[in-house]
């Protein structure tokens, strides 16, 4: 499927955790990672979005989160998701590693016919 010029208003929900890794006092840690999409930016014939996010906090820190995910993986019925994966930027001695998926856009939109 290509880029669908009705699609082209919209964003994505993101939830995820970041992989475990040591602060500078060797506490071993994770955080949590939620926001929404920037709108989508054309891409071939695809399109990405940007992500500019902070994590939560653990301790004294948190990391922020500056990326673009990959182009749209659709699904039945013409939704789409996008995966993305990176590195946070440094903070505490360290850096923690992501990788997730948007959710689905626009999932209230169900068909009448799917509907219980």
């Amino acid at each position: 499927m290509g880029y669908n010029y009705a699609q082209e208003n919209h964003n994505h929900e993101f939830l995820s955790s970041t992989d475990y890794e040591e602060d500078d006092e060797g506490v071993l840690h994770n955080h949590r990672i939620a926001g929404v999409t920037g709108p989508p930016i054309r891409y071939g014939k695809s399109h990405v979005h940007k992500v500019d996010v902070l994590t939560d906090t653990f301790g004294d820190h948190f990391h922020k989160i500056c990326d673009t995910t990959g182009p749209a993986l659709y699904l039945t019925g013409g939704k789409h998701i996008h995966l993305l994966k990176g590195t946070t930027a440094r903070a505490d001695g360290h850096e923690h590693d992501y990788y997730f998926t948007t959710l689905i856009e626009d999932p209230t939109n169900v068909p009448d016919d799917k509907k219980c």
